[in-house]
Order: C-alpha cells, then sequence, then structure tokens
C-alpha cells in the first residue's frame, strides 16, 4: 500500500517540457533520415539522366534506289463463258468432250424441237398457198378483175406468215447451244435425255490464250503507269524463278476508293500455260534513281504528324521531321529533312528521347 504514493511522486518529478524536447527531437531525426534518402535517390535519378545511351548510327550517303513496285495478281481469260440454254427442254444429243477444244461457231447440245420443226412445216405450207393466191390476184389487178385493197390485203397475209417463220427459226435456234469463241470446255453437268432450264449450267467455257494478267499499285505510281509498259510475273507456286512478260494494254480510268490503288492488264501472249483464277507476283520497274538518300526502317519514326527520325548532333540527340518516299523490306527513301552527311540514329531508338546524351557505338551497314 505504500508504493502507489511513490509511484505518483515519481511520475510528477518528470517535467511537461523535457517530453516536449524529446519528442521534437524524435521528428527532428525522422525528417533528416527521410530528405537524405530522397536526396540520394534524386541525384541517383540525376547521374542516370546524365548517362549517355548507347546507339548504333548510320551516315547519311546518296545511294541508288530501284525504282520497282512488287504486287500480287491475277491470271485472267480473255474470253469465259457459262453455257447455259437459252430455252427448256430436252438434251437430244452432246457434241463435245469435257477438256476438248472447241472452235468458234461449233454445236455443243442440241435440245429437241420436234414441236418447232412441226410449227416450221406447217408455215412454209400457208405461205406457199398465200404466194399462190397472190400471184393470181396479181394478174387480175393487171386486168382490173380485182381491187387494190383486195390484192393489199392478200400481200401483207404473205409479209404476216413470213415473219411467223423467221420467229419459228428463231426459236429453232435457241435448241442449238453453240461455241460463241474459241477456247477450251470444263466439265460437263448434264447427260443427253435430261431436261434443262435457263437456269442450268451445262459446262465452262474458257479462252487459254492469251491471258491476261490484272494487277493493283497504289495510285502514286499512276502517273509512270502507261500502255505498253512491260511487267515481269512468276507464279506464285513456282518451283523455279523463271520469269514471264506481258505488256499493260488497259488502266482502270479511276482510282479505288477503299484500297487507293489503281488497277491494270497486260496480255500475256506466250507460249506457257497459265489457268485463269491462278495468282501471279507481279514486278514493276519504273526506272532507278542514283542520288537517293535511303535509311534503314528502323530508324523512322511514325508519329501524328508524319515520319521522324533522331540525329545525333554532338552526341545530342534531336528529332528531325522527314518525307519519306519509295520503300522496300529494308530501306526507305528520304525525300526531304536530312542532308548528305547527317548521323541518323539506327539501333536503340526506344530510349532515346529529344536532347539525350548519346554513346555513338557502331555505324550500321
Amino acid at each position: 500500500m505504500a508504493q502507489e504514493p511513490n509511484n505518483e511522486l515519481t511520475m510528477k518529478k518528470i517535467p511537461n517540457w523535457l517530453i516536449i524536447i524529446l519528442v521534437l527531437a524524435l521528428i527532428i531525426v525522422s525528417k533528416f533520415i527521410f530528405f537524405s534518402k530522397s536526396t540520394e535517390k534524386m541525384a541517383t535519378g540525376k547521374d542516370k539522366k546524365k548517362m549517355p545511351i548507347p546507339v548504333n548510327y548510320i551516315v547519311v550517303k546518296a545511294d541508288t534506289l530501284k525504282n520497282k513496285v512488287m504486287s500480287t495478281a491475277k491470271i485472267g481469260a480473255l474470253n469465259q463463258v457459262e453455257l447455259i440454254p437459252e430455252v427448256s427442254g430436252k438434251i437430244t444429243a452432246i457434241y463435245f468432250k469435257e477438256g476438248e477444244t472447241v472452235s468458234k461457231g461449233a454445236l455443243l447440245i442440241k435440245l429437241n424441237d420436234a414441236d418447232l420443226q412441226a410449227q416450221l412445216l406447217k408455215n412454209k405450207t400457208h405461205i406457199n398457198l398465200a404466194n399462190q393466191k397472190l400471184e393470181r390476184l396479181k394478174k387480175l389487178l393487171s386486168i382490173s378483175g380485182v381491187s387494190q385493197e383486195e390484192y393489199d390485203m392478200q400481200e401483207n397475209e404473205v409479209m404476216t406468215l413470213k415473219a411467223d417463220e423467221a420467229y419459228i427459226k428463231a426459236q429453232l435456234a435457241k435448241t442449238s447451244l453453240i461455241a460463241p469463241f474459241n477456247g477450251v470446255i470444263g466439265l460437263k453437268n448434264i447427260s443427253e435425255g435430261s431436261y434443262v432450264n435457263t437456269a442450268n449450267a451445262i459446262a465452262f467455257l474458257v479462252q487459254m490464250k492469251p491471258v491476261f494478267v490484272e494487277f493493283s499499285i497504289p495510285e502514286k505510281y499512276s502517273q509512270l503507269l502507261t500502255k505498253g509498259l512491260e511487267i515481269h510475273f512468276t507464279p506464285a507456286q513456282a518451283r523455279s524463278a523463271k520469269h514471264f512478260t506481258a505488256k499493260v494494254y488497259a488502266i482502270e480510268p479511276m482510282v479505288d476508293q477503299t484500297t487507293k490503288t489503281i488497277k491494270a492488264r497486260a496480255l500475256y501472249s506466250g507460249t506457257e500455260t497459265f489457268y485463269p483464277g491462278s495468282y501471279v507476283q507481279v514486278e514493276l520497274n519504273f526506272g532507278s534513281n542514283s542520288n537517293a538518300i535511303l535509311v534503314p526502317n528502323t530508324c523512322v519514326i511514325g508519329t501524328l504528324k508524319g515520319q521522324k527520325v533522331f540525329v545525333s548532333k554532338q552526341n545530342t540527340a534531336v528529332e528531325v521531321p522527314i518525307e519519306v518516299g519509295l520503300r522496300n523490306e529494308k530501306m526507305i527513301e528520304v525525300i526531304s529533312g536530312l542532308q548528305l552527311g547527317d548521323t541518323v540514329i539506327s539501333n536503340g531508338i526506344l530510349s532515346v528521347r529529344k536532347d539525350s546524351k548519346l554513346m555513338l557505338l557502331k555505324a550500321s551497314n
């Protein structure tokens, strides 16, 4: 019981001002430790910023640029048609073999025309009788035995019967399917005895030679694309690197608004056989520029306003806006923005910023 008063007396002996001094001392020590670490971090960050970035570079020089354009193209037939009968009927004869060459005007299939032949025979009989009557009336008219009106009515009947004859013959012609041009006929879809209508396809007829090569190129080359221009093409699946030559004979007079390309066709009249519908690789040569400024594709950075590169000036990165032209798999042409002798950063661009310090390692080829 005597210890409690002693504890109270002990607590009362510690002054309040001493407690305040101790708390302030702890705050000052904490701030010193915190600011020391922050200063150390800031110093470290500044040191890192001051460290030069290692990069490779290329020295701009004049080079030869071959103005070539590559494109995927398609082989097409100058003439091809899906053979479809003009009238309905039963097939009585087939005069072609699948896959054979047929000549223009050759009879391919024949439909049943017995009813039309009967109508034609009947019509011819009526024409003969009408002509005989017309001859008698003509003699009577010369001696005023009949009126001119009666003679004219008979002559009109003869003309009507002849018009009927022409119509029947036109219907008869539709029962014969004739080859419209020379070509190779494909696989048939019918047999003798089949009943066909105007929706049934008989087969395809394709002119195999000559063929055209249809391709599209960007509209910026439209001024260079002219009739008579030679192009070179290679079958897409060819095992050899053999090239074939064709000449441009037709150019689409408008630009495709979706792809911004212009379409053209070149005629191939060689001996090699190409199947229409197959794909080929086309190469167009528009000449070359021996004083072109070329840089690797990796140097060019796309921006909202166009393209730019980083140039090293006194080992400091400088942003330079450029205008680009032609390009290939590795290089791109710079039309404006660079001068001969400029040092352009080619590798390590992702780490480079404006005014970054640079450490030039080696020149790129």
